[in-house]
């Protein structure tokens, strides 16, 4: 981000007055009143396909998640087993905002799963960080509407929050999501201080409601605990802590570390820590916080 960008962000970061009642809300089936979380079942590669996804994963994962207080879940897939997340979760106590993530527009058997979901389901996320690349705009703007006609829920796609300000289909993500759903990880941005990395995501997001207008509700917001050095629980609790003090509908990135995603090339190996409760299911120091705090007697 230029300097001259960051001083316009932190801005209109300083006056809620500019975005405290804006014209344009998030859709009815989308309020939040409780936290939300964006869950990949633990113990499950989507990369290998030996590996294996059970209903008893899901529903352990999903139980162990309500029981901190989560009501609201964004899913990635809706191949094999992913499919069957969003009625799993509504037995399991999700009783709030469920979004079902769709990988691949062009997978047949997710746009059925998809569309099976929908007595489940209040809204669908089709894509995640490919537009341009796994996709073209007007394919997505396709796949969008037709899902829009299939089931009458909203649907939006996914992209890194800069994307929907500067980048060069920022009109294009505007006209077509039914809400506006970025991702906005500090780490990426090289804040590394929670305080810091907060104030970041707090600007984008304020300057982001003001320059569309619309209600944003972010779908990944995280801080690593293990890598790089530096990076440890005490200081995600703290991330997590102030960015609650705001304003913003988020979702808690993310819910189990993923070991996986730490076989990639060497500067993602980040991306196996970010979870609240590590690979085996124990809590991180921020999981206690979050069940005192919504689930009080």
């Amino acid at each position: 981000m230029t300097t001259l960008l960051l001083r316009i962000v932190l801005l209109f970061s300083v006056s809620s007055l500019a975005y405290a009642e804006p014209s344009v809300l998030l859709p009815d089936t989308l309020q939040m009143t409780r936290p939300a979380i964006a869950y990949q079942p633990r113990e499950y590669v989507p990369t290998d396909e030996a590996s294996i996804l059970s209903d008893e994963r899901i529903t352990a994962d999903l139980q162990l998640l309500a029981g901190v207080g989560f009501r609201s879940l964004v899913t990635y897939s809706a191949t094999g087993a992913m499919g069957k997340i969003p009625g799993i979760a509504r037995k399991e106590g999700f009783d709030e905002t469920i979004i079902m993530g769709i990988w691949d527009p062009f997978s047949s058997e997710e746009w059925r799963n998809a569309v099976k979901n929908a007595p489940f389901v209040d809204a669908y996320c089709i894509g995640n960080e490919g537009l341009g690349i796994r996709y073209t705009p007007q394919e997505l703007a396709v796949k969008m509407e037709e899902l829009r006609r299939l089931t009458g829920k909203p649907v939006t796609t996914s992209e890194p929050i800069d994307a929907y300000i500067s980048g060069p289909h920022k009109e294009w993500l505007l006209k077509h999501s039914d809400w506006l759903f970025p991702i906005a990880h500090p780490y990426w941005a090289d804040y590394t201080d929670p305080a810091k990395g907060v104030a970041w995501v707090v600007a984008y997001h304020d300057l982001l409601v003001v320059l569309a207008n619309r209600q944003v509700m972010l779908k990944e917001v995280g801080h690593p605990t293990v890598f790089p050095v530096g990076f440890n629980e005490n200081r995600q609790t703290e991330f997590f802590q102030l960015l609650d003090s705001h304003r913003i509908s988020f979702f808690f990135f993310e819910a189990f570390d993923q070991p996986w995603k730490g076989n990639t090339i060497e500067e993602r190996h980040v991306e196996a820590y970010w979870g609240i409760f590590r690979a085996d299911g124990t809590p991180k120091k921020v999981v206690p916080w979050i069940t005192k705090k919504w689930n009080k007697s």
